[in-house]
């Protein structure tokens, strides 16, 4: 009489809970785990050229992001392009030939948006007719049917011509110089707005109100700024130019002057005013224009040297965002990383190897080669089954148990049987683990 041991590996032991006896669902939910995180472990480096480079890095780019990214570029801060406006305006008089002249006379246009134009010095010839003359206004090369002399050209002209080209020594011109001029006045005013982040008109030499709703109480004034260029002298306004320019240098060639508002405001801040540069842009050559007269027996022609005075308005309004705070602190952390990837290319590329080698064993970890794991398996387990018959005959006896019951399942239904095949069931591995011997009782 013989009897099979019974398998000592258990189906039900695969269903055994990691945690204890008690199978997962039994568990209680652990939220701890669920909300677990991970974090970097620091490896900390004495070495004090290595700290000095990084501590180093780290003291930049809080410079950078606190002295230049926020304080001076204002990248926390929304910015927008104003609309400026400009105002000019002319007083005084100039004298001449026992002839007074007055903003009606110096002044062409009258009126001009965006400067103004001060004549400081007139050559006038009277009484123009058109014949064949030299056309000082008419430099060569001559369109057909003119010719080319003293290289201008000779045709049917205004005569007797006056232009750029003979306005020393015109033939029956007048010159006159005005003079007095230095202490005529010149009021600039300039103002600007930013609508798109902002209702307020900045004005310069004037501190803007705060706006106010339909109904509530009107806000106490507040002190008024100083406008340097509300009322200045043609000759203070030449002096503040970049480099300075003399006043009697340029009442013979006149000259062109760019008066520049240039504002930077924080919306929020109503005192904000304006920075003005003023600067000679003709680079010496002075600046003239022309007008003539006409009537019944011909024109009368003027060429007028003066000052022709540019002005603009223009600037960047700002608005703080906390959105672009975030971002800026974000690139600061961002950049923060630059200085342990300079420490870290210092101490493992470029100290010597000793160092590296001792740097290295610090601060990585290195861990096995699982790249062809396997690959390694298959060969242990071909090992084992040549190394072992019994193992060997086990596993021949599973295939053909497996292969009968494949064959007696084909048998009963007429078509091939869909199994799990060899162990689907755990019967490889019983087969493998059972003993086959049969012992005496």
């Amino acid at each position: 009489m013989s009897r099979e041991l019974r398998s000592f590996v258990d189906e039900e032991d695969d269903q055994e809970d990691e945690f204890g006896d008690k199978p997962p669902e039994a568990k209680e939910t652990d939220w701890d785990r669920i909300f677990a995180y991970k974090t970097y472990k620091i490896v900390r480096i004495k070495d004090r050229q290595l700290g000095l480079l990084y501590w180093g890095i780290v003291t930049l780019v809080i410079l950078y992001i606190i002295i230049f990214a926020l304080g001076i570029e204002g990248k926390h801060q929304y910015q927008e392009p104003g609309i400026g406006t400009v105002v000019t305006k002319f007083h005084g008089k100039g004298f001449a030939n026992k002839k007074a002249y007055d903003a009606g006379d110096l002044r062409f246009p009258e009126i001009e948006p965006f400067g103004a134009f001060i004549m400081t010095r007139e050559i006038k010839v009277l009484g123009q007719k058109k014949e064949e003359c030299v056309d000082f206004d008419n430099p060569c090369p001559c369109k057909k049917g003119h010719e080319c002399v003293d290289g201008f050209c000779k045709g049917k002209a205004w005569c007797p011509s006056l232009g750029d080209g003979n306005a020393e020594e015109a033939e029956g011109a007048i010159d006159t110089a005005i003079k007095g001029l230095e202490n005529t006045i010149v009021e600039i005013n300039a103002g600007i707005a930013f609508p798109g982040i902002g209702n307020h008109f900045f004005v310069a030499g004037k501190i803007s109100e705060p706006s106010r709703l339909p109904g509530q109480p009107v806000a106490p004034k507040l002190s008024s700024a100083t406008n340097e260029f509300k009322n200045i002298t043609l000759k203070d306004l030449l002096s503040r130019a970049m480099p300075p320019v003399k006043f009697e240098e340029v009442l013979e060639t006149g000259a062109l002057i760019g008066v520049s508002f240039y504002w930077k405001c924080d919306v929020s801040d109503l005192a904000c005013q304006p920075a003005v540069v003023v600067k000679r842009l003709d680079n010496g050559k002075g600046f003239i224009q022309k007008r003539a007269y006409h009537h019944s027996t011909g024109r009368d022609v003027v060429l007028m040297y003066g000052l022709r005075i540019l002005v603009e308005s223009s600037g960047i309004g700002r608005q703080f965002s906390f959105v672009l705070l975030v971002i800026q602190i974000g690139s600061c952390l961002a950049l923060l990383r630059t200085a342990s990837m300079a420490a870290d290319f210092m101490m493992l590329q470029l100290y010597p190897k000793e160092r590296r080698d001792a740097y290295y064993n610090c601060k990585v970890l290195e861990t096995q080669d699982f790249s062809d794991m396997q690959d390694r398996i298959n060969v242990i387990r071909d090992a084992q089954a040549e190394d072992s018959p019994f193992l060997k005959v086990h596993l021949r006896d599973a295939e053909e148990q497996a292969h009968a019951h494949e064959n007696f399942h084909t048998s009963i239904h007429g078509e091939p049987a869909l199994s799990l095949g060899p162990g689907g069931k755990g019967g490889l591995a019983h087969s493998i683990l059972r003993p086959r011997t049969n012992y005496d009782i």
